[in-house]
């Protein structure tokens, strides 16, 4: 049997002809992460959870919910690089797989007009919305919006999603907090 070689995000970007940012003073990664996670709970804490570490997880995820939706954000590494992940539950697919097709579409079409780095997407079995961003390209103030962005939109999304594909779902479970 072939063994297929599969690439790391690194090594696909030089393959594509993508050169390698310019050399940068080292950071100090375990600080770096400390205060882009300072930043997520400065965010909480401004939207009323006065204790952040009491709706954080032991992976880091701290949850939260903003109307109707509930999300989640981290700091986490990849190949020696962080990002600022946020993501929010939309609605889960529906059971009844005549509904499945016209929700992808109106997802694809969501997505096309969607502004600046937030997305749409399925994740197993759940149409969620996010934004990944290494964290050296955010500026104080970017952390607020980044979440706030996917938390408004999910909001807006499952209160016009859910009357149309809701109605056959197993059930909608929300993201949960420790």
């Amino acid at each position: 049997m072939e063994q297929k070689n599969i690439l790391s995000r690194s090594q696909s970007l030089s393959a594509a002809g993508v050169a390698a940012p310019a050399d940068r003073p080292p950071v100090d990664q375990k600080l770096l992460k400390q205060k882009a996670e300072e930043q997520i709970d400065n965010f909480m804490r401004q939207v009323g959870y006065k204790n952040p570490a009491e709706r954080t997880d032991e992976a880091g995820w701290r949850y939260f919910e903003l109307g109707s939706a509930s999300g989640r954000a981290c700091v986490s590494e990849s190949e020696g690089i962080l990002f600022l992940e946020v993501e929010a539950s939309i609605i889960d697919l529906p059971a009844d797989r005549d509904l499945i097709l016209p929700l992808l579409r109106e997802l694809l079409e969501i997505n096309l007009m969607l502004a600046g780095e937030v997305r749409v997407g399925l994740q197993k079995q759940k149409v969620m919305c996010a934004i990944t961003y290494p964290v050296l390209h955010l500026k104080k103030d970017d952390f607020s919006r980044c979440i706030h962005t996917v938390m408004s939109l999910a909001d807006d999304l499952d209160d016009r999603l859910i009357p149309k594909y809701a109605g056959t779902t197993l059930s909608r479970t929300p993201l949960r907090a420790p």
